[in-house]
C-alpha cells in the first residue's frame, strides 16, 4: 500500500489515479493520518484510460426570448 500526503497527491493525481485503476492500493493522508483510499469505481473502466466510457457534451443556453432548436443549436452561430 502506497501513502501520499494531500500535497503529494495534488501534484501527482493523474499518476495516482492510473495506479489505483491498475489495482494498487493508494492512501492519501491528511496531517499524517489516513484520510481516503483510492480504488477503481465499481463496474469501472477496463484499463481504457480517460476515453473509456467518457462522453462529453457542450450546450449553450439561448439568449432570453430566443428559441432553441435541439436539432441544430449545439454551438453558438459564429456568423452572427
Amino acid at each position: 500500500m502506497a501513502e501520499f500526503s494531500v500535497d503529494e497527491a495534488r501534484e501527482r493525481l493523474v499518476e495516482l489515479l492510473d495506479r489505483a485503476e491498475s489495482g494498487e492500493e493508494i492512501v492519501i493522508t491528511r496531517f499524517g493520518a489516513p484520510s481516503v483510499w483510492l480504488q477503481p469505481a465499481r463496474g469501472g473502466s477496463t484499463g481504457g484510460g480517460f476515453a473509456a466510457g467518457v462522453i462529453a457534451a457542450s450546450w449553450v443556453a439561448p439568449a432570453a426570448g430566443d428559441a432553441f432548436d435541439v436539432g441544430t443549436d449545439y454551438w453558438p452561430d459564429s456568423s452572427a
